[in-house]
């Protein structure tokens, strides 16, 4: 698997494993949402890559993490992490 140079909002950008870790799971995301975000979050799988994995379109992948990450910011500030 190739890996991503995964992009986050700049809020996020200093987060490391354990962080992401907590705000994951913190989010709620539900499975399939929860295993782009460790994939592309925790693992740096490319989109491509996880869009096969998950048998859906990149484009797919590309659009739920929008909708991911914006869900992982609100948690963080819950959490007082950003």
């Amino acid at each position: 698997m190739a890996r991503a140079r995964v992009r986050v909002p700049e809020s996020l950008e200093d987060f490391g494993r354990s962080d992401w870790e907590a705000v994951i799971r913190e989010a709620a995301l539900g499975l399939e949402d929860t295993r782009i975000a460790e994939l592309y979050l925790l693992d740096a799988v490319a989109q491509a890559d996880i869009g096969a994995e998950l048998k859906m379109d990149r484009s797919t992948v590309s659009r739920r993490l929008i909708r991911i990450i914006d869900k992982i910011e609100r948690s963080a500030a819950k959490l007082n992490l950003i």
